[in-house]
């Protein structure tokens, strides 16, 4: 989604007229891929979504197919990559709402999969808090 996103960033480039992504006033990615927004320092947002989609999608990969085990600090990096990734999507949303006034309906997805990915990073965190037995793993 987040590499659709960049596309469609390309395809629009400052011509919100384009009618790629628009149903309606408030709802619109091209309104919102269009504004002064939709890029931190020359880069676009969709690009650094897809960035730390990537990175989560690492990591995870990491984590379920070590056959030694993944390292302990995992979990962690796991839980503050995602968290990172939420809060980033949630100002990035506030903006959508309150400043450009107009929504993205991919960038509302991404909103509920990067919710998605923390939630799932930090119930895996707690558990591995946990030893054998149901105990907490000492450090």
């Amino acid at each position: 989604m987040a590499a659709y996103l960049v596309t469609l960033h390309a395809a629009i480039a400052g011509n919100p007229k384009r009618g790629l992504c628009t149903f309606t006033d408030t709802i619109s990615c091209d309104k919102v891929l269009a504004s002064p927004y939709a890029e931190i320092a020359g880069i676009p947002v969709a690009l650094i979504g897809f960035g730390g989609f990537a990175l989560l999608f690492g990591l995870t990969a990491w984590r379920l197919l070590s056959d030694e085990g993944s390292p302990r600090w995992l979990p962690v990096v796991l839980v503050i990559a995602a968290g990172v990734g939420l809060t980033f999507e949630l100002g990035m949303t506030w903006v959508e709402f309150f400043v450009i006034e107009a929504v993205c309906p991919y960038c509302l997805m991404a909103l509920g999969l990067i919710t998605a990915t923390f939630t799932a990073a930090l119930v895996a965190w707690r558990a591995s808090l946990r030893g054998p037995g149901g105990g907490r793993r000492r450090a």
